[in-house]
């Protein structure tokens, strides 16, 4: 995979190009992604994902991610992205394909 990739036009005629999740100390899920890779960005608290078509996230079985991040992941298109974070904040995905 190359180090670059295309920077998405986020406007409001793709509204299913990025989504932001209110999360909290209960797993929350997204709504199905259709994309190869996706870009996450945390708010500002630690949180916790796993992904699959009806994931759920607990502080045991997902991934961690810090405060204040964006990380980069290849997908599975169709699945969805579970969270939790260690208190209210929220989470962004963005579709990059």
């Amino acid at each position: 995979m190359s180090q670059y990739f295309t920077i998405q036009t986020i406007d409001g005629n793709n509204t299913d190009k990025y989504q932001t999740i209110s999360t909290s100390t209960t797993s929350t899920q997204s709504t199905t992604i259709n994309a190869r890779r996706i870009a996450v960005t945390t708010g500002n608290l630690t949180h916790y994902v796993r992904f699959g078509s009806s994931p759920v996230v607990t502080t045991a079985n997902g991934f961690v991610i810090p405060s204040n991040t964006t990380m980069i992941f290849n997908f599975y298109s169709g699945n969805k992205v579970a969270t939790i974070a260690t208190g209210a904040s929220s989470m962004s995905i963005i579709d990059l394909d």
